[in-house]
Parts: C-alpha cells; structure tokens; sequence
C-alpha cells in the first residue's frame, strides 16, 4: 500500500493509507489487517503478496467482513495458494522466469559500456488475474 497522495483514480477512489509488514507472511498480513481495522473500514486492500492477503482474508473473517462483498482485495504473485483461497484471490501474476531473463539481458547489454542510460525502464508484462476477490466499487 502506498500514502494518499490526494489523487482520484478512474474508479473513483482514493489510496487512503498503508502498513508496512514487518515480514510477508500470512501472520504479518493478519496484524496489518486487524490493526487497520481499528481505524477505518477500507472498501479495498491491496496486499504486496498473496500470503499477506491470505492473513488479511482472516483478519476481514475474523471482524465479520466478507470478500468481497464488503472489502475487495488484489494481490501481486498468483502464488498457487491464490486460486485455493475462497474466495479465489485476484491476482498480479509476477513472471519470475522472465523478469531474471530480462535483468540478465539488460546486464549483458550492458558490460562493456562506459556507462548505462540513466531512468531507462525496461518492462515485463505483468497480467492480472481476474477471480472473485473484487466487486465494483459501490456494490
């Protein structure tokens, strides 16, 4: 999760706040959860990884919230555990295999320059997949 920065995105909502997470583990995602859950009653989570949203999924459980009829969550990874959760998790599909492939390409490109490009970005698609962990916003 990231600050608010004050923006409004094409859905009408705005990033209110994060927590950082010691670890990116089930119990770390569960802590977060319940300890935002004092303060406010987010729509939506957006978890760094799916096994911090399995614990978010349990802290959301546990104060009688569902998935995602009252809080949607998306995720980065699809780890395998994604579309094992119920509900099944949307997900950031992280292409691992092809993002070493394109670090090794780039660094290879790169020995026996005198120098890089600085900001240059290099992009490795990313699809989402699409499950049951999301509702429109106002449903």
């Amino acid at each position: 999760m990231m600050p608010s920065n004050g923006s409004v995105g094409a859905a009408g909502v705005r990033i209110a706040g994060g927590r950082v997470c010691r670890d990116w583990q089930p119990e770390y995602g569960l802590a977060a959860t319940r300890a935002l859950l004092e303060t406010a009653r987010p729509r939506a989570l957006i978890c760094l990884n799916d096994r911090l949203a399995f614990g978010a999924y349990q802290a959301l459980d546990d104060a009688g919230l569902s998935v995602p009829a009252d809080v949607s969550v998306v995720s980065f990874d699809d780890h395998p555990l994604a579309s094992w959760m119920r509900p099944k998790l949307t997900t950031v599909a992280l292409p691992h295999y092809e993002l070493g492939r394109k670090a090794v390409d780039v660094l290879f490109a790169e020995m026996g320059r005198d120098g890089g490009r600085p900001g240059e970005v290099h992009r490795v698609p990313m699809p989402v997949r699409h499950r049951e962990s999301v509702a429109p916003p106002g449903s």
